[in-house]
């Protein structure tokens, strides 16, 4: 075990102990295992009287509290090593901010994973700061995986996972950003043997999502126009990704009303929905966005943040 920051991370995954990290840390034990990548696990001490810099030297750190730092990193490597060898488990603990140090080990990592507790709409604060910031500020992907609220880590079964039966769902819209966040889904949907099924949510902002649900098929000139440009872009996206994978299933939508919850609500049955770290529409001084921090919120399974 080594307290010290490294350079190489493969796949990263902040636990606490807490149901929700645990789950995060059976995910990211498993998709190290199919990719044979590097796990670290990562855990921060976190005090409110500690300035929040990404990692402290363990010489700070109260005996005490290292002992415990060390037996928890200990207890989620042995949880870990159900899944893989041993030789692919690291383990690291600091004083300090957990964002900060997640944040600054996307830089070499792979792939960040948290867990965060809680969902729906109305409890916007169970998404949590440290799994918001890692999201809005990560150099790689992030993949949150949602704890249900009030459970004991035993009470808590392990979300579906892509692959038959269980789509890679990839949201799209004219950014940059969901250009890229198609480019990783269809990773994912090829290395798992899943279907990849490209959404795109037709939305006009002038237009309540209910009442422009309820006319898109029927017919305004504007619900026209929209309905064709977004099933213009699924085709065109899924064009793309057949001419360069073309052993992956591919399959399109075009949904009506709110992108987030939308695409939230097709979780009920994906193994993994991928969102654009930021898009077009929506609050553009959210550094995460609100369509993909929606999804976060109210999607049931896995959610994989790309900027």
């Amino acid at each position: 075990m080594n307290g010290q920051v490294r350079t190489t991370y493969g796949i990263v995954v902040g636990y606490d102990g807490s149901a929700a990290s645990q789950l995060a840390l059976e995910w990211a034990a498993e998709t190290a295992r199919q990719q044979g990548k590097h796990l670290t696990l990562v855990h921060s001490v976190n005090l409110a009287s500690v300035p929040a810099f990404p990692a402290m030297d363990l010489s700070q750190m109260e005996p005490t509290l290292e002992h415990a730092a060390k037996a928890l990193v200990d207890e989620g490597a042995e949880r870990a090593g159900a899944t893989l060898d041993a030789s692919q488990i690291e383990t690291q603990y600091w004083l300090g901010s957990p964002a900060a140090q997640l944040i600054d080990a996307s830089r070499d990592a792979e792939l960040i994973v948290v867990g965060s507790r809680g969902r729906g709409r109305l409890l916007a604060g169970l998404l949590g700061s440290t799994s918001y910031a890692v999201t809005a500020h990560s150099q790689c992907p992030v993949v949150v995986v949602r704890g249900p609220e009030g459970k004991t880590p035993d009470d808590v079964p392990m979300p579906a996972r892509p692959g038959r039966g269980h789509d890679v769902v990839v949201g799209i819209d004219d950014s940059d950003a969901a250009v890229r966040a198609v480019n990783a889904a269809v990773e994912v949907a090829e290395r798992e043997d899943a279907v990849l099924h490209i959404v795109r949510v037709a939305h006009s902002p002038s237009m309540e999502a209910w009442t422009y649900a309820e006319t898109a098929k029927g017919g305004t000139e504007e619900t026209h126009a929209i309905r064709d440009h977004a099933e213009e872009s699924v085709t065109r996206a899924a064009n793309r990704v057949r001419a360069l994978h073309p052993k992956v299933i591919v399959t399109t939508e075009v949904l009506y009303g709110d992108p987030g919850q939308s695409l939230a609500d097709l979780g009920a049955t994906a193994g993994l929905i991928v969102v654009g770290s930021r898009g077009h529409g929506g609050f553009t001084g959210m550094l995460l966005g609100s369509v993909s921090h929606r999804v976060i919120h109210d999607a049931t399974c896995p959610v994989m943040v790309v900027r």
